[in-house]
């Protein structure tokens, strides 16, 4: 592997979360020459991104407003000409586009590289997603109540690479941290102060936790630890600050909107502790090695973009709602009454005194409230520990399920020898939840019939597939023999959907499956046939993974 282009042409936080592929890569490919193109909105951050060699920067604002508002299709014509001639400068041995949307396929599919994965445009001009965990990716949307991997950890997965350096990461330089001793000192700040951040803002209002419980929470902390209070964020968050300051009863050091990204950097970096909605600023507090307290709200999913490192915190909203759609008008978003300043404050209280601890007692003040602690798992991904022992539902029990069955089926590994894993994840779920409702009857009942109903579909179509491959791979196949076996198949597919869209918990099945069949690529009938036959291959591998997962032997064999 010589020539390596990533595509990542969205928000500064995805461009952190993409250092763990770029540290992989160059752990396992010592002399690559990594590319890295990106949206110029967000370029700035790119220079404190360790192992880039190139760094092709696409204006696309600018050239939208060629196409849209200036209505001049040569000149938005010649400025993409002119970034693919950048682009194309040499021939690429692999290309990742992590950008995900139909624009960006398009870009893809005009680069000069021997090797896609990501969307994509196949020779007919359809929309394709290359490589297994890209189309697990698009299957996280539909199917997020029972996904457990993080977006870093999809996109690690995507570059078949594991690094051994774990984490995040950003490199800033010796000046910076000059700079940020210098402007503490000249606010009073010494260094053995504790340095508290926080950032008030979020890409969207029903992600922010209120400015006044920030104001709320500061003030105990101020009063209780000495604690010194940073406040961070972009000029769009200025009125959040204005509030903050107008309720709070210390004065606290307004950062928001007077620092460039190194110095909000090198100031996150000297921050004890950052607590923050999920935006940015809490990935390169992550990335710099700052400990971290993510408040999730809403539509977020801490699995998905959660702290990306070892020993960070989460406090989420325990309660049915959570996590919300992401178009979701919630006219009483309670989890931002669950999440208090009372358990917040618990919560920062325990990480300031104990640093590493390992549970929290079930009381009232956690009631509708989970902690986790972010750790990466025997496996190399990110996992998050709950702290408070509550009762397991299902679709925590699902995720658990498919985080062991995704990795086996995705990743093409061995599924004959499973006892060990099995016994992990066992032993697993009876340290981190109260199994108690597993022993409720008919708990799973309505799913485990489902799924016996899945394999046996999956197992037709397997054979009727296996004599479907065979007969086309002849010199002279039997064309009308194949079209009447095939008759049954789409009969098939639509009760595998049925079971999908009837039992939420195997959606996710059902959603991979039909990416799988989006994905052919097969230039004949044998070549189709063949990875046809594998799709089903696959799905009678998954879902018997899952069968012997829910087994309640298998469960309570701890």
């Amino acid at each position: 592997m010589k020539e390596v282009l990533i595509m990542n042409l969205t928000r500064m936080g995805d461009l952190i979360q993409t250092t763990p592929v770029i540290i992989g890569l160059r752990e396992k490919h010592p002399g690559v020459h990594i590319t890295l193109l990106v949206n110029s909105a967000f370029a700035e951050i790119c220079k404190f991104i360790p192992y880039i060699d190139r760094l092709i920067i696409f204006d696309i604002k600018g050239t939208i407003k060629t196409f849209y508002n200036d209505h001049d299709l040569i000149k938005g014509f010649r400025q993409i000409e002119d970034i693919l001639k950048e682009i194309n400068h040499v021939e690429y041995d692999l290309t990742i586009n992590f950008t995900h949307s139909t624009d960006s396929a398009v870009l893809c599919s005009l680069i000069r590289t021997k090797e896609i994965r990501g969307a994509s445009i196949d020779e007919a001009g359809h929309s394709i997603k290359r490589h297994p965990w890209i189309r697990y990716f698009f299957n996280v949307i539909p199917g997020r109540d029972y996904n457990p991997f993080h977006l870093c950890d999809m996109h690690v997965k995507v570059a078949e690479v594991m690094p051994c350096q774990k984490g995040l990461a950003l490199h800033l330089s010796e000046e910076i941290n000059v700079w940020v001793r210098t402007v503490l000192a000249e606010h009073g700040i010494r260094d053995s102060d504790l340095l508290i951040g926080l950032q008030l803002g979020a890409s969207a209002e029903d992600k922010r936790w209120p400015a006044a419980s920030f104001a709320r929470l500061a003030d105990r902390l101020a009063e209780t630890f000495g604690a010194k209070i940073i406040l961070t964020g972009s000029s769009s968050e200025r009125e959040l600050g204005n509030e903050f300051e107008s309720i709070t009863k210390i004065r606290p050091l307004n950062f928001i909107e007077k620092t460039n990204l190194d110095e909000l950097a090198g100031l996150l970096k000297r921050c004890d502790l950052f607590i923050s909605n999920d935006t940015g600023p809490l990935h390169i507090a992550t990335a710099v090695g700052t400990t971290t307290i993510n408040i999730s709200l809403a539509s977020v999913h801490f699995r998905e973009t959660g702290p990306y490192g070892d020993g960070h915190y989460v406090i989420a909203p325990d309660v049915p709602c959570y996590p919300c759609g992401f178009n979701t008008d919630c006219k009483r978003p309670i989890c931002k009454e669950v999440i208090n300043t009372d358990n917040l404050f618990d919560l920062v209280d325990k990480v300031i005194r104990e640093k590493d601890f390992s549970s929290i007692d079930n009381s009232a003040l956690w009631r509708d409230v989970q902690v986790y602690r972010s750790f990466f798992e025997n496996d190399g991904l990110i996992d998050y520990r709950p702290l408070i022992k509550k009762r397991l539902n299902k679709e925590v029990l699902f995720s658990y399920i498919y985080r062991k069955s995704c990795l086996k089926i995705l990743d093409k590994e061995d599924v004959n020898d499973l006892n060990d894993g099995f016994r992990y994840f066992a032993e697993k779920l009876h340290l981190f939840y109260d199994l108690s409702s597993l022993n409720t009857k008919n708990y799973l009942e309505d799913e485990f019939d489902a799924m016996l109903r899945l394999r046996g579909l999956a197992e037709i179509g397997l054979a009727k597939l296996t004599l479907i491959a065979l007969e086309a791979g002849k010199p002279v196949p039997d064309t009308a023999w194949i079209k009447e076996t095939w008759a049954d198949v789409p009969v098939i597919e639509k009760e595998i959907e049925n079971i999908g869209y009837t039992h939420p918990p195997l959606k996710p099945l059902f959603i991979l499956f039909r990416y799988g069949q989006e994905g052919l690529e097969g230039r004949d009938l044998a070549a189709m046939s063949e990875e046809t036959r594998m799709l089903y291959s696959d799905l009678k591998k998954h879902i018997s993974l899952m069968i012997q997962c829910i087994d309640s032997r298998a469960v309570n064999r701890a």
